[in-house]
């Protein structure tokens, strides 16, 4: 067994083992990385807990057969959507604004008042 100068990342103790060894044990190991890729505070927490439900509700709407399908703003409101919050936007050729919530998305059907064409993949629709 190596005894390095080297401590462990997570409680500090001084590590034995490996030369690249950089946790004491497994449960070290778990809690550094459990730390290092938790949200950044309550903030990001409610956004992305946001945004993950927004997804929900457009995956649910559009059927698994269909790349597209037609929604009113009022359905995806009584079932809790947020249009504020989108993960980014794409504009196709021809100016049209598509919102999405990873992969996805809405557009606003401006010949229908109060109604949404729900995507998945827009590149499949160009």
């Amino acid at each position: 067994m190596i005894v390095t100068d080297k401590s462990c990342l997570s409680c500090r103790r001084p590590i034995k083992g490996r030369a690249d060894k950089k946790f004491c044990d497994d449960a070290c190991r778990n809690n550094y990385n459990n730390r290092l890729n938790s949200d950044a505070g309550p903030l990001v927490r409610t956004i992305n807990n946001i945004l993950r439900k927004n997804r929900r509700i457009l995956e649910e709407i559009l059927p698994e057969d269909k790349k597209t399908c037609p929604v009113t703003r009022k359905r995806l409101l009584e079932k809790g959507f947020r249009f504020q919050y989108f993960t980014h936007t794409y504009t196709n050729k021809s100016g049209i604004v598509y919102y999405y919530c990873y992969d996805f998305g809405y557009r606003l059907i401006e010949t229908e008042h109060d109604a949404c064409l729900v995507v998945k993949e827009i590149r499949d629709l160009q």
